[in-house]
């Protein structure tokens, strides 16, 4: 029979063991995770006719047809992570964006926006063609919910800080931002164009939002600035 000491010092090693078994499988997952994203953003970008099939992602992440669904459950979640970190994870800053002045506000974020989707403005492209071409409605309503989720913060505060009336909800603003920056976004791609071109339509179209429920004040401002844009984009 093993001394006291030794069942002592067993039972921690055990234990550390199976931390062990499990950060490597956790690691492992993580790894194929990845591969399977960066495979799907390949073909995506690489896409023709703007969709991909399961069995075509598994072959170029080199991983069997099943680990897709078994890591992501669907394609039209593996375009909902993609979406997530690719295109709203990288305006993390716009909720730090001050809003003492509501055209400056509107503007500054017209700027993040232009600058994220216009540095890869290629593979949004293609994207956007990929997740139109999916049969799911429910994966596309997902995508769209982050988009809401994205604006749905700043509108609050703009609504909270009195920039705006509370004539409407901030979860009602937030889809109305969310669709015209869709709008552009989408013009825009087919119409190409420049980083500063993007960002003005972007303006343009979160003014006309914004003009009726702001205070006297800065609606002059903002229609002063939407005619300005109007007659540099006309």
């Amino acid at each position: 029979m093993a001394p006291p000491e030794a069942i002592a010092n067993w039972q921690p090693d055990a234990a550390q063991a199976r931390q062990s078994v499990t950060g490597t499988r956790e690691s492992q997952k993580a790894a194929r995770r990845r591969k399977i994203l960066d495979a799907a953003r390949a073909l995506i970008l690489e896409g023709g006719r703007g969709d991909f099939s399961m069995p075509a992602l598994a072959a170029a992440a080199g991983v069997s047809l099943v680990t897709p669904y078994n890591l992501f459950g669907s394609k039209a979640n593996i375009l909902l992570e993609i979406a997530r970190q690719d295109i709203f994870g990288r305006m993390s800053e716009i909720a730090d964006l001050p809003c003492d002045s509501l055209v400056q506000f509107l503007s500054d974020l017209a700027a993040v926006l232009a600058r994220v989707y216009h540095a890869d403005r290629h593979f949004y492209r293609r994207m956007i063609a990929t997740m139109t071409a999916q049969e799911s409605a429910e994966g596309q309503q997902a995508i769209v919910n982050l988009s809401y989720e994205m604006f749905e913060p700043l509108t609050a505060r703009l609504i909270a800080r009195k920039k705006l009336r509370p004539i409407l909800g901030a979860r009602i603003l937030a889809q109305q931002f969310a669709h015209s920056v869709a709008s552009s976004l989408q013009h825009r791609m087919i119409e190409r164009g420049s980083e500063a071109r993007l960002k003005q339509e972007f303006e343009l179209g979160l003014i006309l939002i914004v003009a009726g429920l702001a205070s006297p004040a800065e609606r002059g401002d903002l229609l002063e600035r939407a005619k300005a844009i109007e007659e540099v984009i006309a």
